[in-house]
């Protein structure tokens, strides 16, 4: 990236520099509804906790290029040692299966039937990687956070979304297709032994 695509990514944003506050590349994409690609599943570790990421990227409009990333939680236990609410666990595995049904991608029941979280999440991001670089759309809704007024909390909604059409194998062509030099190459014209 050059100094002038950093500017035009500053220019495109709602930065202001009369307000005193830095652009902040990791800021969150404004509540709203995005046309997305699911850009990345990772499974990893922080500390004793495991968790999975779903990165999804904006491929369209005032925020394109920016990304969105969801931590749905299948963790038995709180940070703090309690149970986890079983609501919490239920719409983090129906995020997941929404998520999986709108890129085409059926997560089994059989990513949940393990005893630990850690488990779960690896056949998760299995199954998910076969779907990154698929289209979906994305609302962001936002509702109040009574602890943290700053850090509302992000809810979301994903919908089916047309995939680009892609060319049919047979109707690739070969790049080089045309690059006729009269040369013809054999092993004995490589510089290493077989």
């Amino acid at each position: 990236m050059s100094l002038l695509d950093a500017l035009n990514e500053v220019k495109k944003s709602d930065f202001d520099p009369k307000k005193g506050k830095e652009y902040n590349a990791f800021e969150n994409i404004p509540a709203g509804t995005y046309k997305v690609s699911l850009d990345g599943i990772t499974h990893n570790i922080k500390g004793d906790r495991d968790f999975l990421m779903l990165s999804f990227l904006v491929i369209e409009g005032k925020y394109d290029g920016k990304t969105e990333s969801v931590f749905p939680t299948l963790a038995q236990v709180t940070s703090t040692g309690k149970p986890m609410p079983q609501f919490v666990l239920a719409r983090s595995i129906s995020m997941l299966q929404v998520i999986g049904e709108m890129v085409d991608t059926p997560i089994p029941d059989s990513c949940f039937n393990h005893e630990n979280e850690t488990d779960a999440y690896e056949d998760l991001a299995n199954v998910l990687a076969k779907a990154k670089g698929k289209i979906l759309t994305m609302t962001i809704k936002e509702s109040p956070n009574k602890k943290n007024p700053d850090r509302p909390y992000r809810n979301y909604e994903f919908e089916k979304a047309e995939q680009p059409k892609e060319l049919p194998v047979e109707t690739k062509q070969d790049p080089f297709a045309d690059q006729k030099n009269g040369i013809e190459l054999t092993d004995d014209d490589l510089p290493f032994g077989k």
